[in-house]
């Protein structure tokens, strides 16, 4: 049995033993009082129908047998003791068997009123005398010879009224003993919708909206339960909707690149994506704990004080450069209620900017070189400081040099441009890779002599046919010799050697010397020397430009540095018959190449 039967079925049962209680309470304190009252309109006709005997009586109407005949023969019509007084206030009859000198007294006091013609009625349940009515008792000619009063004792009244509270009493408890299994019935009726209600709301409290209350008739718990439905089907709609949104958000969140961490009012993380970690290098661990992040308290402290709407700041962790954006989080009222911070890497745009300004000094170092050449030398050839024939002609050799490095300065940015600009298709054809290394080698290798080494071969015996673009190939390979040519240190031999790998041919120049390690990512960079001694030998677009190439014909190009040598290789396609007629998107193009100048 629950609590709420076990309150309900008490409840009930309370009331009656409390109605009954009362009952006998108000019965006890007034219940006498009434049956008094009662008794006195009983009583007060029989004290007329006793004085008008006694009359009869007094004036001889009767006899004497006669008289105490009526009075000891009808004793329980009288149901109270006879008491008869003659006109001097003598007692002259009584019928008592109690305490007549008791009653006697009580009587006197009321005595006088009689005898004077009035009629009297009392009851007194306080000092024992019980109920008294008396008349006056007269003759023929209404003249009053006596007084008749009926007494009726407390003993009596109250042993009446003891039978009669015993009756209510047992009333009371054949009521209460009566009602206990109707009250049970009642009170389980209530009780169990209730419980089914309880169970449903805990149930929904758990998530499990598909528990359904009582609803069964027309009564107030029925449409309480009805009401609880309706609102399991509300909140079911509503938390399924915003888990949702939060399942969609949260996909959103952990799809995003940008780092995004919520703090509350006091600064604590509440929400964070995986990207937060990753960014902040803290994986598996909570975004606080990271330097980065502890790195920005000042700002966040200051967007949650309310000092500033937002805050940025940039750090750099590694070789990371980390944005991190603060804005303030406001209720309606306009009160912060927390803050929002957004993490970005913005190394590559750092890195783009960067490049972009170093590209302008670049081209601006690259175009004033020379031209500061061209003009000293016509400055001085204008100003007549050169006075021979001979200087003459070895000033106007300067100018001619120096514009010819210009013009191939401008040739290649222009061919740079065309790479990355996508408008340039190439056309791939079946190609010997061996004849073009060797032709290639072939051309270069007075240049290596004059530099005190030569260049070395390592073709395989049966080196097999490439599909790509014999020209375009060929340009790489030029600026990779030449490259190599201009680096090589210690004396050693330049190497071009080509060896098979799956379903390509790897065609690779090898010279003595070493890169950095945080030089070999940008060596493909526009501008980009990683010899700084060398700064004014070449453009710094070879590089760059075989990059493009290799990326339009879908082949790789890396660069690789260890054990004192350094290694530019590049892949082929193994020449396949299907793929004859395929070629690169775009327009064919045929180009014109020259050998570089030499060192």
């Amino acid at each position: 049995m629950n609590s709420l039967l076990k309150k309900t079925l008490a409840l009930i049962l309370l009331t009656v033993i409390l109605s009954a209680a009362l009952t006998a309470l108000v019965f006890r304190v007034t219940g006498a009082q009434a049956y008094a009252g009662i008794k006195l309109n009983e009583l007060l006709p029989r004290a007329y129908f006793l004085a008008d005997r006694t009359g009869e009586f007094f004036q001889g109407f009767i006899t004497r047998q006669e008289y105490e005949r009526t009075i000891i023969s009808d004793r329980q019509i009288w149901d109270a003791e006879i008491y008869v007084y003659s006109s001097g206030g003598e007692l002259v009859i009584h019928s008592a068997r109690g305490d007549v000198e008791r009653n006697a007294q009580l009587i006197e006091k009321r005595l006088a009123g009689v005898l004077a013609g009035e009629a009297v009625g009392a009851f007194t349940i306080r000092n024992g005398s019980g109920v008294i009515v008396g008349a006056p008792v007269t003759d023929v000619y209404g003249q009053i010879i006596g007084a008749a009063f009926l007494v009726k004792p407390l003993e009596e009244l109250n042993a009446t009224l003891a039978s009669l509270f015993r009756a209510l009493v047992i009333a009371m408890l054949l009521v209460m003993v009566i009602m206990i299994l109707p009250s049970y019935i009642v009170s389980r009726k209530l009780t169990c919708p209730l419980k089914s209600m309880n169970a449903a709301a805990l149930a929904m409290a758990r998530g499990n909206f598909t528990v359904k209350a009582h609803e069964k008739g027309k009564d107030e718990i029925a449409q309480l339960g009805h009401s609880l439905n309706l609102l399991s089907g509300a909140l079911s709609a509503s938390i399924g909707a915003l888990t949702f949104e939060r399942n969609r958000l949260r996909g959103v969140l952990d799809g995003l690149g940008e780092g995004v961490v919520a703090v509350n009012g006091r600064g604590e993380v509440m929400q964070y994506n995986p990207a937060a970690l990753t960014l902040m290098g803290y994986e598996g661990g909570r975004p606080e704990a990271s330097e980065a992040y502890r790195s920005v308290a000042v700002e966040i402290a200051q967007v949650l004080a309310g000092e500033q709407e937002s805050a940025r700041a940039e750090r750099t962790r590694r070789d990371r450069t980390l944005r991190f954006t603060v804005s303030a989080l406001r209720d309606d009222a306009g009160t912060t209620e927390g803050a929002l911070i957004l993490v970005q890497d913005v190394t590559e745009a750092v890195r783009l900017e960067q490049t972009r300004r170093d590209y302008v000094a670049n081209v601006s170092h690259e175009l004033r070189t020379p031209l500061a050449s061209i003009r000293g030398l016509s400055d001085a050839l204008c100003d007549g400081l050169v006075k021979k024939e001979q200087d003459k002609l070895r000033y106007y050799g300067y100018i001619q040099k120096e514009t010819i490095r210009l013009s191939r300065l401008i040739d290649d940015l222009l061919e740079l441009s065309r790479l990355q600009s996508g408008a340039v298709a190439l056309t791939k054809q079946r190609m010997k890779v061996d004849e073009l290394l060797m032709d290639v080698a072939g051309r270069y290798g007075k240049i290596a002599s004059e530099n005190g080494f030569g260049i070395s071969l390592e073709l395989p015996e049966d080196c097999p046919d490439a599909y790509g673009n014999p020209d375009r190939t060929e340009q790489v390979l030029i600026a990779l010799l030449d490259n190599a040519i201009k680096h090589n240190e210690g004396g050693g031999d330049v190497i071009v050697r080509a060896e098979a790998a799956g379903e390509r041919t790897v065609v690779s120049v090898v010279n003595r010397g070493a890169i950095a390690d945080e030089d070999i990512e940008h060596i493909f960079e526009r501008f980009y020397k990683a010899d700084r001694s060398r700064s004014g030998e070449g453009t710094g677009l070879g590089l760059s430009i075989s990059k493009e190439i290799m990326d339009l014909l879908g082949e790789r190009i890396w660069a690789e540095s260890g054990e004192g040598r350094v290694s530019f290789a590049f892949t082929l396609e193994k020449y396949r018959p299907e793929a004859e007629n395929v070629q690169s998107p775009g327009k064919n193009e045929t180009i014109a190449l020259q050998t570089p100048e030499k060192s």
